[in-house]
C-alpha cells in the first residue's frame, strides 16, 4: 500500500508533489492486475486514499531531505519493504536494506519483476529479537563512521519495548549518526481528520491489518532517545513537514494530525553512547 501511494501522489494529485517515484510505479507493475495503484487512480478523491498518499510522500521527502543535508554516506533503511529512497540517495552513499528474510525475498522478486536491481545490500533482522547494528556491520557497515538511518512505516507495529530495544541498540552507531523516524501519536493527540482516518484504515483492513501498538507521548520518546545517546534535532508533524503554502490546493489531499517525524542525532557523552 505504501509503494503504491508513493506511485499514485504524481500521478493522481495536483502539483506541488512533495516526490516522483517512477520506481515505485514499476514494482506496482510488477506486483500484478489489479495492484493498489489501481485503486488511487480510479478513486483519487476518496479520502483514506488521500491521506495514505500525502502520509507516504511527505514522510519520504521529509528524510530524503535530511539525508542529504546529513553529508553522511551511509544510509541504512530499517525496515525496507518497497521503500525506493535509495533511488534518490546521494551518489557516494552505500546503502543496506534491513527487514525480515522473507519481506527481503519478496522485495527482490518485485524487483526484478520491474526489470530494475536494487542499490542497497539485504540484511535480514527481525527487530522483535535480533540486533540491527550486530547484522549491519556482518553486511559491512562501518560501525566507526557516522550512518544515516531512516525507519519509516514500522514504529507503531512494534511494542513500545521493542521500539525501546531498537533505538537502543541504534545507540551503538558512530557519533554522528542520524536516525529519522515516524510514529504514531496518542489518541489525545489526534484531530478529527487523524481520527477519521484510523476509523476508516479500521474498515477497509478489518482483521487483516495489524494493529498499531506503540504510539508514545513526545515525553516517551524523549526519555528513551537520550537514554540511547540520541538527540532530538527536530520533531514535527506530518502535516507542518510540508513546504509553504502546500496545502493551498483544490484536490482530495488535507492535513491530519496523526503522525509525527522525530529527527535525532547521536550525541557522544549522552545515555549508552
Amino acid at each position: 500500500m505504501s509503494v503504491a501511494a508513493r506511485a499514485a501522489h504524481a500521478m493522481v494529485d495536483s502539483p506541488p508533489h512533495l516526490i516522483v517515484d517512477d520506481t515505485a510505479r514499476l514494482i506496482c507493475a510488477a506486483a500484478g492486475n489489479p495492484s493498489p495503484l489501481d485503486f488511487h487512480l480510479a478513486h483519487p478523491g476518496e479520502p483514506v486514499l488521500a491521506a495514505a498518499r500525502v502520509s507516504a510522500a511527505a514522510r519520504s521527502a521529509y528524510t530524503e531531505r535530511r539525508l542529504h543535508s546529513s553529508g553522511i554516506r551511509q544510509y541504512v533503511v530499517l525496515g525496507a519493504g518497497l521503500d525506493t529512497s535509495t533511488r534518490r540517495m546521494p551518489t557516494a552513499c552505500a546503502a543496506w536494506h534491513v527487514d525480515l528474510p522473507g519481506v527481503l525475498a519478496w522485495r527482490g522478486s518485485l524487483l526484478d519483476g520491474a526489470g530494475t536491481s536494487d542499490l542497497g545490500a539485504p540484511v535480514p533482522v527481525d527487530l522483535t529479537v535480533d540486533d540491527p547494528v550486530a547484522e549491519l556491520a556482518h553486511a559491512g557497515l562501518r560501525i566507526d563512521e557516522p550512518a544515516f538511518v531512516s525507519w519509516l512505516g514500522v514504529s507503531m507495529y512494534l511494542d513500545a519495548g521493542a521500539v525501546q530495544r531498537t533505538v537502543t541498540s541504534l545507540g551503538a552507531l558512530a557519533p554522528g549518526s542520524e536516525l529519522v523516524f515516524d510514529h504514531i501519536v496518542p489518541g489525545a493527540a489526534r484531530d478529527e481528520a487523524g481520527n477519521n482516518y484510523v476509523r476508516a484504515v479500521a474498515a477497509a483492513v478489518g482483521a487483516q491489518g495489524e494493529p498499531w501498538r506503540c504510539t508514545p507521548t513526545s515525553t516517551d520518546l524523549a526519555t528513551w532517545l537520550e537514554g540511547a545517546g540520541w538527540s532530538t534535532v527536530d520533531s514535527t508533524a506530518e502535516a507542518d513537514s510540508v513546504p509553504a503554502g502546500f496545502w493551498d490546493r483544490s484536490d482530495a489531499l488535507r492535513p491530519m494530525q496523526l503522525v509525527r517525524f522525530t529527527h535525532a542525532r547521536l550525541t557522544p557523552g549522552l545515555g549508552q553512547a
